[in-house]
């Protein structure tokens, strides 16, 4: 899935964090599990993105 320049999914709705394209989403996106090893390892990515000041 294509992403911003920031890391973000670019399907992405950031002011309610809802997938703009849900119902046509790529396989990707389709198979990529809540709380999952790998949602865990992006939040707490975005985690320390959000939190470190620049």
């Amino acid at each position: 899935m294509r992403r911003l320049e920031d890391g973000w999914c670019s399907a992405l709705d950031r002011q309610t964090f809802m997938c703009t394209i849900y119902e046509n989403r790529p396989w990707i996106c389709r198979e990529f599990e809540v709380g999952s090893y790998e949602c865990l390892i992006e939040r707490k990515d975005l985690d320390k993105t959000l939190h470190t000041p620049e």
